[in-house]
């Protein structure tokens, strides 16, 4: 693989900047000192999230490669697809959404606002990553027979390349931590197609911070999200050049599914607990898909005092919200 050419530069370059604060009245009600990184708010309501940091370098990559049309996948009320059709519409590119699932009858969450921005949207029935991997592939090859040229982004942008926008984004807390003169102990995370906490924890190691990693699975097996992660890594490496070895199983990294509950995208208990406290508290609002049950992993490892009195937590919010909107209260 390539390493990164000037041309990578275009828009990864282009400062994404989120808040790094202090929770002081949850952290108060679980008597542990926990932070927050406000990837939430990071952008505009068609663009905010997680997706965004991955996403300036594969539309790079779309554009260096002299791609008209940008086609990806993912679940019916994608965070992923959302934002990769807005940030191709800014670009000038023909955002194409092969989601999985079937058609919905009513338009909510992201599937409104998607049809507010004009995106043609295909439904496949796939209920996978591998099957959503393999239509969206399809769908590729059949636009490029009337004359399209498609730059196919997978599941969730998570690949090596997309995993460095998180590699920059932990050189950026640790900034921000440092002119706050705290240094964290934990980090927690939503996993869910393995890319963002793949380039946390590259980041982490290139820093040689202690920190341990919690990645919540949002749906996949714990083996599933593993095998992702490392893929990540792999080709991160490779992107970035630098000789750095990342061997996941020698590292403080702790994978879970058990927060999964009934499966993906289903509210649990636990999440729906988390996300009430966040949102009565301190007035950010999670999501019942990935961080709310990432926010239910944090506080049950505080509750089995897995994280002990003084260690100091942060809370990586990936985004989501626009999706909240797709359930009932």
């Amino acid at each position: 693989m390539n390493n990164l050419s000037p041309n990578h530069t275009m828009m990864s370059e282009q400062q994404i900047e989120s808040q790094l604060h202090f929770l002081p009245r949850v952290s108060a009600i679980l008597d542990r000192e926990i932070w927050i990184k406000r990837d939430d708010a990071n952008g505009d309501l068609l663009t905010v999230g997680n997706k965004q940091r991955k996403l300036r370098y594969l539309l790079t990559d779309a554009m260096r490669k002299g791609a008209d049309t940008v086609i990806t996948t993912g679940g019916p009320n994608s965070n992923h697809a959302r934002a990769t059709a807005a940030m191709a519409i800014q670009l000038g590119l023909k955002p194409i959404l092969v989601l999985g699932g079937q058609k919905q009858e009513s338009k909510q969450g992201n599937y409104l606002l998607n049809h507010y921005m004009g995106v043609e949207v295909v439904f496949s029935g796939a209920s996978t990553h591998k099957e959503m991997e393999q239509a969206v592939n399809q769908h590729a090859e059949k636009i490029k027979a009337e004359g399209l040229h498609p730059y196919v982004i997978g599941v969730g942008g998570s690949n090596g390349l997309g995993s460095l926008g998180y590699v920059d984004a932990y050189a950026e807390m640790k900034e921000q931590a440092a002119a706050q003169n705290v240094q964290f102990d934990w980090l927690f995370v939503s996993a869910g197609s393995g890319g963002t906490i793949a380039g946390l924890i590259y980041g982490c190691c290139l820093h040689k911070d202690a920190t341990r990693i919690v990645g919540v699975s949002s749906g996949q097996t714990v083996t599933d999200i593993k095998a992702k992660i490392v893929s990540c890594l792999e080709e991160a490496t490779a992107w970035k050049g630098d000789n750095q070895e990342v061997h996941l199983d020698d590292l403080p990294v702790y994978l879970h599914d058990e927060y999964i509950g009934e499966g993906y995208g289903c509210p649990t208990d636990g999440g729906m607990e988390a996300l009430h406290l966040l949102a009565s508290k301190e007035a950010i609002l999670l999501d019942h898909v990935y961080t709310a049950k990432a926010m239910a992993g944090c506080i049950d490892y505080i509750r089995k005092e897995k994280v002990r009195p003084g260690e100091k937590v942060l809370f990586w919010h990936t985004g989501g919200t626009p999706g909240l909107f797709a359930i009932n209260g």
